[in-house]
Parts: C-alpha cells; structure tokens; sequence
C-alpha cells in the first residue's frame, strides 16, 4: 500500500478558539480510518479540513500545518472532485427537491441507491434515509477520500453493520481512503484499520443509571386508532398509545419507519386521517425536533435560554441549567457555532426550562458522547421527578432499554416491544 494522505503538525482555531492542535498522520490507499472523540473535540472540524471545505467554504479559520492528499492541497482535491464529504446536518447539502433528482444535478447513476425511494419529496424522507442517500451518492461520485460524519447518530441499529460492510468492500476493491469521525465506534472499531483519538475518549467504557419512572394514573395524552398516509402510502397503521403523567416512553424502529411522524402527532403538528388524539386540558408540550438541528434564535447561548425562560416564566437559575448541562463554558459562544452534540444539549436544556407537563424528543441522542448521554438520562430523571413526562424517539436500542416502556414502530404498527420478543 503507498501513502496517499500525509498530515504533520496540523493545528485549527477559529477566532482564537483552539480546536485542534498538534496533529499528524499518515494514511495509506485501502484504508477505513475512524476519529474518537468527545462532544466538541473538533471531530467535524478534522473532517472538514482534511476535504477542504474548511477554509474554503468555512471563513474565519485559522488552519495550520501540512496536509498532502494525492500530492495535492486540500482545497485542490476538493476542485478536482476526489474528496466527498457525508455531514451531521443532511439537510444543509440538498439542491434538488427529489433524490432522484439531486442525483441527476450531480451526475451520478439512480442504481446507487435501490432501498431510497428516489421520487419521494426530501422533506418527506427520514433523517436516516437521507444520510444514506448522501453516503450512497458520496461512494458513486467517483471520489477517491470520502469522510463521513457521525454515521451512527443517523444509521438505525439494525442497519449499520451492513452499511460499514458495504463501505469496507468500497475501500478494498477501490483502493480508497475513507474517514469515518464517530463518538461511538464500539459498534463501527471493527471496521477501522486505525483508531486517532482527539482527546482521550477512546476505550473509556460507557454505563448509564436507570430511569426512575414515577408514573401516575392520570392520563395527559392519548392516541387511539391513528392512521397517517403520505402520497398514498400508509406511515402510521392504526396505532393507540396513552401517555401518563410522570411516564417515560421510547419508541424505537429502524430508518423510515414513522417515528417523526408519530411524535408530530403526539404534538398535534399533524394531523391524522384517521382516528383520535385526546390532550388533556392545560397540559403544556414541548418538541425538540431532529430537524432542523439548528433551531434557535440568533445569540449566546446564555441569552437564548434567559430569552425561553422568562418567555415560560420558569425560575430556574440560567447558571444552575448551564452547569446541569455542561454549557457553563460555552455560554458566551453563538449558538450557530456550538457543534452538533452540543446544540442537541441546548435543545434539551430549552426544554427542561420549559416547565412542560409533556416532553418530546426526537433522536435525543444525536451527536452525543458518553458523556452527555449520562447527563441527559440524570436530566430524564429529574424532570420525571417534578412530574414531566417524557417520550423519545430513538434508533438507538441499547439507549432505549434503560427505558421501562419502550415501544417498536413497525410497518406501521406500534408494537410493545416485550410481546414483540415473545412473539419472535
């Protein structure tokens, strides 16, 4: 194998804010290199150098070192079109309104992608389905370096063992480099030639405490008999689900399957063909959405809080809500410039000083490290305690056991997922 990427001493900050220092690396043609890190340890950044898009894309930069791919710079592997780049954010990258025809913009084969219904809106598609897409279209384009950013936080359970086997035979029959940036690689390490761990985060093992549900008789939510239908097709067949006041409720279920739409709703963001949604009276939701990722007003951190707070008329120290949720250090930062996990705290910071009775999270996981994922479940804690109630959304089924009702989205159809293990 001969070298292809050479990095020494590369060093990254951004209006005098260190993001990464001090790095180098060799890597070879045939190589699945994956990246560790913690929330903020500059993953993405990395990735972004390395493809070029920072700084030609990304202004304000300060980049520093060596970087020679294929003998060239960065930002000219990048105009020559052998770097691709798969992003946290799926939706930032879209031109055209279809895959099939964001496919036909870029150039590329409709074969690379039979699973994704190709004619379908992109605002209809899930968040997994269009991450695959843009992986999909990322190994057609004829790139020689791909980097993709947090596959996990996007691939369901189910699935990503066969999309990282899929990726392993691109990179051994293409003799191509891929990079793969991933707070979770217990699942994905197996698939990595090398490991480059950012700030020590690597191999720490990960335990969660429980979820203490303190459930009450009283019903706040119920759904009963509910059928929703895009273009013809059924998403949700006839699905019935109480929600009582102090419960916490996963649902789970791979790509595709309707969990968005279950949660929309739950929220009374949508409204169903079919069948009842009973709220009962006073009862406050809040939504953190999956998408769009970056949600908020323009400010710090510190200010969008105080804004929602006094909006609630919540009396929640905004210092103590920062400490709870590891934003104490970056109150001060934009909101625009928090990375993907961080802004996934932010939300659910927004939503613990909301005071409301119900609390709807979409992917509550995404983007997070250990780390965080302990604070949130303390924080699920906590407001099960003041006599919130909680419902996620997840792909993430080892995270959705800590939970005591989870429930599993199939084909529709809303399953409790013990009689669905009995059953098979």
């Amino acid at each position: 194998m001969s070298k292809v990427v050479s990095i020494e001493n590369l060093s990254v900050e951004i209006r005098g804010r260190e993001i990464l220092r001090g790095i180098s690396l060799e890597i070879n043609e045939g190589e699945l290199v994956c990246v560790a890190g913690s929330v903020g340890s500059g993953k993405s950044t990395f990735l972004k150098v390395l493809t070029g898009i920072i700084p030609e894309l990304y202004r304000g930069f300060r980049v520093c070192g060596n970087i020679s791919i294929f003998g060239l710079k960065p930002v000219e592997v990048l105009h020559k079109g052998l770097v691709a780049y798969v992003p946290q954010d799926v939706y930032s990258f879209f031109i055209g309104s279809t895959p099939r025809e964001e496919l036909a913009i870029l150039g590329i084969d409709s074969s690379c992608c039979n699973d994704i219904d190709l004619d379908n809106d992109i605002d209809h598609l899930s968040d997994g389905q269009l991450y695959r897409f843009l992986l999909y279209s990322a190994l057609f384009s004829g790139a020689k370096f791909i980097a993709i950013d947090e596959p996990s936080s996007h691939i369901d359970w189910w699935s990503i063992g066969e999309v990282f086997r899929g990726i392993e035979r691109f990179v051994n029959d293409e003799k191509a480099i891929v990079v793969v940036a991933d707070h979770k690689l217990d699942t994905l390490k197996k698939f990595c030639s090398k490991i480059i761990d950012l700030d020590g985060s690597r191999g720490s093992y990960c335990s969660f405490p429980s979820i203490i549900t303190l459930q009450r008789s009283k019903v706040i939510v119920e759904i009963e008999n509910v059928w929703v239908s895009y273009s013809g097709k059924s998403i949700l067949r006839d699905v019935s689900l109480s929600i009582n006041l102090g419960e916490a409720i996963a649902i789970v279920g791979r790509n595709g399957s309707g969990k968005t739409t279950l949660l929309k709703v739950l929220s009374k963001i949508i409204k169903p063909g079919r069948g009842r949604v009973s709220i009962e009276r006073d009862t406050r939701i809040f939504l953190v959405p999956q998408n769009p990722i970056y949600w908020f007003p323009n400010g710090s951190v510190k200010n969008v809080l105080e804004s929602l707070a006094k909006r609630y008329r919540s009396r929640e120290s905004i210092n103590n809500v920062l400490e709870m949720f590891n934003l104490i250090d970056k109150q001060d930062r934009d909101v625009y410039s928090l990375s993907i996990g961080e802004t996934r705290m932010l939300s659910l910071a927004l939503a613990y000083v909301s005071k409301a009775n119900l609390i709807i999270i979409d992917e509550p996981t995404l983007g997070m490290d250990c780390r965080s994922m302990k604070t949130f479940v303390n924080i699920i804690n906590t407001l099960l305690e003041n006599g919130s109630s909680i419902v996620i959304a997840t792909h993430d089924l080892d995270f959705a056991r800590l939970f005591d009702s989870v429930y599993l989205l199939e084909e529709g159809r809303l399953i409790d997922i013990e009689s669905h293990d009995k059953d098979g």
